[in-house]
């Protein structure tokens, strides 16, 4: 199966942490857990992913293309990034302004750069929010906005840290039917948790790094009979029957 990501040996260090032979893949139209404690390298490894670090040895490939300093602006074109802060990535002075800086950057004409911000803010839910300042928004409102910002640029793949974090249950669930709804156009799906709700019910498989290694990397069917992973994200019942027993009403 072609892969959307391919992770082949890679080391990193940065002070006194390492991340040690790294090996991960995501295939086309897969979505994928990376799960791990806090500290353990999901948010580096990520880093690397989008050539905001650089490897020391091993190699990265987007849909077979090498991640290098010459082909850094062209792959990431097919890939989104959502930060898990989206106070890190919102700065335009309006919701429809930040939205439309990518489309923007990409040369579109205005009435494609229109049309995309239209189709982002209605595929999220947050049409009525166009002239709201971006800091005049909740923290699930500007997580939906900075997913916007994303899917405008209509990439492949989308890395998503922590997309749940910081939401309440209506918030989550809005963003579990956003997420499945751009799957199902197409998006390859890469996002870490430490949540083990979200591993088994939204994930095709799972990769689990401990202190700069991958220690567990399949099927997720298998992955929650394995002590490895058990250890590595925790006991998260109480959540999971909260969100099962709450109403699916997705959007606002």
């Amino acid at each position: 199966m072609t892969c959307a990501i391919d992770v082949d040996h890679v080391f990193f260090r940065y002070d006194e942490f390492k991340m040690e032979d790294i090996k991960l893949q995501l295939h086309i139209g897969e979505q994928k857990a990376l799960a791990g404690l806090n500290g353990s390298g999901k948010t580096t490894l990520f880093k690397l992913l989008l050539g905001l670090l650089e490897p020391d040895s091993g190699d990265i490939y987007i849909f077979d293309k090498k991640l290098t300093k010459d082909t850094l602006w062209e792959i990431r074109q097919d890939v989104g990034f959502l930060f898990q802060n989206p106070d890190d990535q919102l700065f335009a002075p309006t919701v429809w302004e930040d939205v439309a800086f990518g489309p923007r950057n990409l040369g579109l004409t205005k009435e494609e750069v229109e049309d995309r911000v239209e189709w982002a803010l209605d595929r999220v839910g947050m049409s009525n929010f166009f002239n709201r300042p971006v800091n005049q928004m909740s923290h699930g409102q500007a997580k939906r906005v900075a997913l916007a910002g994303i899917i405008a640029m209509r990439p492949s793949i989308l890395v998503l840290d922590e997309p749940f974090s910081g939401l309440d249950f209506k918030m989550v669930t809005n963003m579990i039917d956003i997420i499945q709804k751009l799957r199902q156009d197409g998006a390859s799906i890469l996002f870490t948790t430490h949540n083990s709700f979200f591993i088994e019910n939204w994930s095709d498989s799972v990769a689990v790094i401990k202190e700069g290694r991958i220690v567990y990397d399949g099927p997720t069917k298998d992955a929650m009979r394995s002590k490895v992973v058990t250890e590595n994200v925790g006991d998260w019942g109480r959540l999971k029957q909260q969100i099962l027993s709450s109403r699916s009403t997705f959007l606002e």
